[in-house]
C-alpha cells in the first residue's frame, strides 16, 4: 500500500510514514524524510529564538534527569537537580541568563558542585574557568606544577598520576597538554 506525502506530494510506501494510531490509516500524513527536515527547521527556529540557551537548558536537564546520558552518574545520580522554576518556565531561566551574563563562548557553571541548578548557584564562566571549577579537576597552581613537572620528567606515568590524584588519564592528559589549566592560579590560602 502507499501514501502521499502532505509536504512533498511524493508517493512512498507506508513504511516510509512514521506510525500514527490516531490516524485512520495508522501511518502520519507526512513523509519520514519531510518529517525530520521539519523536526530539523524547528529546533533551528527555537535556537534562533533563544540565542542557543534551549540547548544550554536541553543538556542541562539530560544531565540531571535521563540515566541514560553519559554525565547522569556525576549529576542526577548525586542528586543534582534544576530548580522548579526553571522547570516549570523555560523562559525564566531564559531571561535569567540574558541578565546575568551570558553570551557566545560562555559556559553555565555551578559555583557550589554540590548543589543544584538555580539562580543563586549560577554563573556564566569561560570553558577554562569551568573546567577549573570541576569536581574532576579540583586543583590549584601548586598541585598543576607537580602533575606537569613529574610527568615531563618522566618520573610518572599519566596512569600513575591518575590514580594518585584520584582522577581519569584523560584529566591529567589534558593538564599536561595544557587543555586546561593554561593559566594557573594561585591555590586558597589557608
Amino acid at each position: 500500500m502507499k501514501k502521499q506525502c502532505k509536504i512533498c506530494k511524493r508517493i512512498f510506501p507506508l513504511q516510509e510514514f512514521h506510525l500514527d494510531k490516531g490516524l485512520l490509516d495508522g501511518h502520519r500524513n507526512i513523509c519520514k524524510e519531510c518529517a525530520k527536515r521539519k523536526a530539523k527547521d524547528s529546533r533551528c527556529r527555537k535556537m534562533e529564538k533563544t540565542d542557543g540557551l534551549s540547548e544550554v537548558l536541553h543538556s542541562m536537564k539530560a544531565r540531571c534527569y535521563n540515566p541514560k546520558h553519559h554525565s547522569y552518574k556525576r549529576y542526577g545520580e548525586r542528586g543534582i537537580d534544576i530548580c522548579q522554576e526553571w522547570l516549570a518556565n523555560e523562559d525564566l531561566f531564559y531571561d535569567w541568563c540574558r541578565h546575568h551574563g551570558y553570551a557566545h563562548g560562555l559556559q553555565l557553571d555551578r559555583i557550589d558542585n554540590n548543589r543544584g541548578y538555580s539562580p543563586e548557584n549560577c554563573r556564566f564562566v569561560t570553558p577554562s574557568e569551568n573546567q577549573r571549577n570541576s569536581s574532576k579537576c579540583p586543583y590549584c597552581e601548586k598541585e598543576v606544577a607537580v602533575i606537569r613537572r613529574a610527568y615531563r620528567l618522566g618520573a610518572i606515568t599519566q596512569t600513575s598520576l591518575a590514580k594518585f590524584y584520584g582522577v581519569t588519564p584523560s584529566t591529567i592528559s589534558k593538564i599536561c597538554s595544557k587543555k586546561v589549566w593554561r593559566e594557573l592560579e594561585q591555590c586558597p590560602s589557608n
